[in-house]
């Protein structure tokens, strides 16, 4: 009955009609599936008891990469589910008007914005660059970084974004390099500071969830304090904490904030909720 426990009486399950789900520590971990939470998802897809949307902080990936590993584990899911800052990137380019952007990412990543901004040039090109980005770039080198720090000593009114925040990335490795710790990097260097961090905590990247559903019907599931439970906090929703990435029940006690709606080791464990809720 260990799980019944972890349902506050303020949260009521059976009102929830989707799960904004996060993706690494959440359903995987690295290319892993975390398989009960993944089982989870999948008989509440069959069923059609709750729908479902999967949102990550993780720009090294594009949105098809992500249909395709989460169709791989089993999973029904189209490319409206898929909720991502390069989403917020494409509309800041489309508004800014830039038509020239040195972006610090994956290759798959740029041929992906290239192909939905074809007038948009992504490229280092320090006289005509407007625009700096940094994303997670999994094929990160010095180089790159470098060029960022050449544009910036020499233009530091352009402007500068990155896609996330996070300082770390969950791996099955363990914790591994990610946006907020190459910002820490850039800092140090010369001061460099993004005019504008996409992404988690900001509840923009909800904006087509909360537009089909009410905010009690909502509930967001991630496993990190600081953006996931941030943006749910913003976004006026409950908050699912899983236990399965980089939060644990030590830095839950040391959280200073509200605290979630529901802690769970992993998310399939609302399955016994569900089944002692009655739904």
């Amino acid at each position: 009955m260990m799980e019944e426990k972890t349902l506050r009486m303020s949260f009521d399950l059976n009102k929830k009609k989707v799960f904004v789900c996060d993706l690494d520590g959440t359903l995987f971990m690295g290319p892993h599936p975390i398989e009960p939470a993944v089982r989870f998802v999948i008989d509440s897809c069959n069923s059609k008891r709750f729908a479902f949307y999967y949102l990550t902080n993780n720009t090294s990936k594009t949105p098809d990469a992500y249909i395709k590993k989460i169709g791989g584990a089993g999973i029904p899911v189209t490319e409206e589910q898929i909720l991502t800052p390069l989403i917020t990137l494409e509309n800041y380019i489309r508004e800014q008007a830039y038509r020239s952007v040195y972006m610090v990412a994956s290759e798959a990543v740029v041929a992906h914005l290239q192909g939905l901004l074809p007038d948009v040039t992504f490229e280092f090109a320090p006289e005509r660059n407007e625009l700096m980005v940094l994303a997670y770039d999994a094929e990160l080198t010095y180089e790159k970084l470098r060029r960022l720090a050449v544009l910036y000593n020499a233009r530091p009114e352009m402007d500068f974004v990155a896609t996330h925040p996070d300082t770390c990335c969950p791996s099955e490795h363990g914790p591994i390099p990610d946006v907020g710790g190459m910002l820490k990097l850039l800092k140090a260097t010369n001061g460099m500071t993004p005019r504008h961090i996409f992404g988690k905590p900001s509840p923009s990247l909800m904006d087509p969830v909360l537009k089909r559903f009410a905010r009690e019907e909502i509930a967001v599931v991630g496993d990190r304090l600081y953006t996931d439970k941030a943006m749910a906090d913003r976004a006026g929703v409950d908050f699912v904490c899983v236990l399965s990435g980089e939060t644990t029940r030590e830095s839950l006690a040391a959280y200073d904030g509200p605290p979630p709606a529901v802690v769970v080791e992993q998310f399939g464990e609302l399955a016994f909720s569900l089944f002692f809720c009655g739904g």
